[in-house]
């Protein structure tokens, strides 16, 4: 045969192929899992596009320089050369003057161009409140509420700043970045850096703090940032909203685990149906196989003819899959607009090479070894219609699995999650095909009395066992998975939602004294206030681990290098902190509670390279202590309680000098409390985090919504998918109906059994996928996003109501037709 006779050939096999339908089939189900991957993908990207968009606007720009000094020119200039967007932001305390007052503020002078991202809002002198890239004209400030309050001002009133006097023309209500700063607490004052330079507060040994922000797009950003961490100069580090406050960045952790989560359980459900829908189309094949090579076909060469048929279905099935993807979380975008709370980024290009390269990944993977052993069929196979033996066994789709597993955690950034959630399932996997099997054998042991449709149901099971078995454990694995996406993710997102509680508390109070203990307990009581939490705490400064002194250039990671030079607020207590959870080691018993001992914070503890039982050394205040490390705690940062990264006994620093801080919820209506508090203590500070926890709990309850959406668009996608894995298995029903009707079955009875063996397989795949969805449920909790552990035990239950529903109401219409059919013609159709 010619060149051009064999392209012929197959153009006319591959047009055959298509029209017959089976490829529709196919080319359905693998669009639809490539649709369930990558309307994840595409929905994972743009919210967390939206995510980092969020935690900009609380820098008020992408990338933030600050430092003790002003930024060398030739940072602006590499800035500019690269085309970034530039603003400063110089902030440091000094004393504001008006109407013959004076008191403490934090200034802020701000350059054109403030905020770079997020808005300044303000209210002006007529009450209306403006929001955008506002900052003061030069010759004029703007002054919180309480710098209004406490120096009795009104709008237009001149005030004194070092050498110049100021007009107050605004009333700032927010400031995208004043919620990273802890020391909020000081009346703040913003006016135009142009005026900086007259008010003669730039002084030697001044105590300021200079920041460069920057912001462009996102490539110009990650390339400047490369550049920016070799030119660092000295005195300056670079500035992000994760490191600045522990508290976003849990929040943001867990929201990128649950994206995570979700768009790899949803790649589960994609290789499970894709891998019986396979199987059944190569199995109706090998006969046809058979005729190409008795019509002279080589075997490479029929090899090489199914493999094009299939990555060309695979290439059109990614491409239709890729753009349904896109089209259904749009639709769902667009649907939740107003839930979401606001339009979502556009997504990158990543997301679109996700669905293509998956079709390819599962028809390689999961193809391959059927079309491995069609080089092993002989001419002589036209004649039967058996399976050759394949030597490939489960090799092929385990890589597949884990390639496209490795895609999905690329796309989310959890390469640690993938290997997690890839060992999980694989173990579900071979756990559940062994429980099937067992159970499946039981069931041929079970007495055969009863109506004719539960015998004859078990008796199907029964008798194919292994199909039952790859049944069992394929749609165990996509009801696991459908219980994950709904009660699992209600549990999950619900303890979120509970870690940041409507009563966390909104203000701190440091400084306080130990001779001022009783008093200020008697003050929350003499207002029928909850007794707070007052724990002591010292400054002191790690200064060897193990013996070795800690340098601070001997760690890679910026942030341990921080860490590594700054001091650290050592507390000691009895017991463990509320809400603390040990991840390691023991707490000290009541009997060593003299003995010296430290409790550490477990991220401090992985940053700085501290394992349990090492020594470590602080210097507090001219005197060494040193200890060994006996627990390591998990710290719910976003609690807003009282909380430490080194902990010590009480007989270690019981007698060390120390103030003591606490935490307490005041409502807008109490704030004289807090008045009260400084005016009858004047040494004590009053710290509002109501801002940051503001910001908290705003980015947990949209992200919540966000991923509720996106649990509902899985969910949808998994369905589908569910349904297309019952119909691969449907000839081996079909047959059996076929032949029931033959010998004489009536149309009920037919349904009963179909009905019987359905309820069967979904009852037992329910109560399997149940006990999975508990296990991944009760791990996720703990081990991903260090939350209390989950244990549903209506799990069970629901899952076998769920199995048997489900299956049912997907299986059922497969048959439902072949029931009203003449027998001759079903057998016909699957001879």
């Amino acid at each position: 045969m010619t060149v051009s006779g064999r392209l012929g050939f197959v153009s006319r096999f591959i047009r055959r192929e298509l029209a017959a339908g089976e490829l529709t089939i196919l080319g359905l189900a693998l669009s639809l899992a490539v649709a369930a991957m990558s309307s994840v993908a595409f929905f994972s990207d743009r919210v967390e596009k939206a995510l980092t968009t969020q935690a900009t606007q609380l820098l008020a720009a992408d990338l933030v320089l600050s430092g003790n000094a002003a930024a060398p020119d030739a940072v602006r200039a590499e800035a500019k050369r690269r085309g970034l967007q530039t603003a400063d932001n110089i902030t440091f305390p000094s004393m504001v003057f008006a109407g013959g007052q004076a008191t403490l503020a934090q200034y802020k002078a701000v350059s054109a161009g403030y905020p770079l991202r997020g808005e300044t809002a303000v209210r002006r002198a007529d009450g209306v409140e403006q929001s955008g890239r506002l900052q003061p004209a030069p010759g004029t400030a703007w002054a919180d509420a309480r710098l209004i309050s406490r120096l009795k001002l009104k709008l237009g009133d001149e005030i004194g700043v070092g050498n110049v006097q100021l007009k107050l023309d605004g009333v700032i209500v927010r400031e995208p970045d004043g919620s990273m700063d802890i020391y909020n607490f000081v009346p703040r004052l913003m006016f135009n850096s142009a005026d900086l330079p007259a008010t003669g507060l730039v002084q030697e040994g001044s105590r300021i703090r200079w920041r460069l922000l920057f912001a462009g797009e996102d490539r110009q950003v990650a390339d400047f940032r490369g550049w920016l961490r070799t030119h660092t100069p000295k005195g300056s580090r670079l500035e992000n909203v994760e490191e600045m406050r522990p508290e976003i960045r849990t929040g943001l952790e867990r929201a990128r685990r649950f994206l995570g989560l979700t768009a790899m359980l949803t790649v589960a459900l994609a290789a499970s149906a894709v891998a019986l829908v396979v199987r059944r189309y190569l199995q109706r094949h090998w006969q046809q196989v058979a005729v190409l090579r008795c019509l002279g076909l080589g075997s490479g060469e029929v090899w090489g003819l199914f493999v094009g048929l299939f990555a060309l279905v695979g290439l059109l099935a990614g491409l239709l899959g890729t753009l349904a993807g896109f089209g259904v979380q749009l639709g769902l975008m667009r649907l939740f607009s107003g839930y979401v709370g606001e339009i979502l980024p556009d997504p990158g290009w990543q997301p679109w090479l996700i669905g293509p390269l998956a079709a390819q990944l599962l028809l390689a993977g999961l193809a391959l070894p059927p079309l491995m052993a069609i080089r092993d069929v002989s001419p002589a196979a036209v004649l039967r219609n058996e399976l050759p033996p394949t030597r490939q066994g489960v090799i092929a789709p385990a890589l597949a699995l884990a390639t496209l597993l490795g895609l999905a955690s690329w796309q989310v950034g959890e390469w640690s999650l993938a290997g997690w959630l890839l060992v999980s399932m694989l173990g579900f996997l071979a756990v559940s095909g062994a429980l099937a099997l067992g159970l499946v054998l039981l069931m041929r042991r079970l007495p055969r009395g009863g109506k004719v449709g539960w015998r004859f149901g078990i008796a199907n099971l029964a008798r194919r066992r292994w199909l039952a078995v790859l049944q069992i454990a394929s749609l165990s694995v996509g009801l696991m998975a459908l219980l994950t996406l709904t009660v699992v993710r209600d549990d999950l997102i619900g303890a979120w939602q509970r870690s940041v509680p409507a009563d966390a508390p909104n203000k701190f109070v440091i400084n306080i004294q130990g001779n001022q203990l009783d008093a200020v307990r008697d003050a929350f009581a003499a207002t029928g206030r909850p007794q707070p939490e007052l724990a002591p705490m010292a400054r002191a400064r790690l200064i060897a681990i193990n013996e070795q002194p800690v340098r601070p250039a001997s760690y890679d990671d910026e942030q341990a290098r921080r860490l590594a030079e700054r001091e650290f607020n050592l507390s000691w207590r009895a017991d463990p902190p509320p809400g603390n959870q040990l991840a390691a080691g023991k707490w000290w018993d009541a009997d060593k509670r003299a003995k010296p001992q430290f409790s550490v914070e477990k991220g401090l503890a992985k940053l700085l390279g501290i394992k349990l039982g090492d020594t470590l050394a602080f210097d507090l205040a001219g005197a060494t202590y040193r200890a060994k490390v006996t627990s390591l705690r998990e710290v719910p940062w976003d609690s807003f309680r009282v909380n430490f990264f080194v902990i010590g006994t009480p007989g270690q620093f019981g007698r060390q000098p120390a103030s003591w801080i606490t935490s307490f919820r005041l409502e807008p209506a109490d704030e004289d409390f807090a008045n009260q508090l400084v005016e009858r203590f004047p040494n004590i500070t009053v710290i509002d985090v109501g801002s940051i926890l503001a910001e908290v709990r705003a980015m947990v309850d949209k992200l919540s919504r966000a991923i509720e959406a996106m649990f509902l668009l899985a969910l949808a996608a998994g369905v589908l998918v569910l349904w297309a894995s019952l119909a691969a298995t449907r000839d081996e029903r079909l047959a059996d109906v076929g032949l029931m009707r033959a010998l004489g079955a009536s149309r009920k009875q037919v349904r009963s059994v179909v009905l019987a063996e359905l309820v069967w397989l979904g009852a037992v795949a329910g109560l399997l996928a149940a006990l999975g969805a508990m296990g991944i449920g009760a791990l996720a909790a703990v081990k991903l996003f260090s939350l209390p552990l989950l244990l549903n035990w209506w799990l069970p239950p629901l899952g076998m109501g769920a199995g048997v529903l489900v299956v049912t109401l997907a299986g059922w219409p497969l048959v439902g037709k072949v029931t009203r059919t003449p027998p001759l013609t079903v057998l016909r159709a699957i001879g």
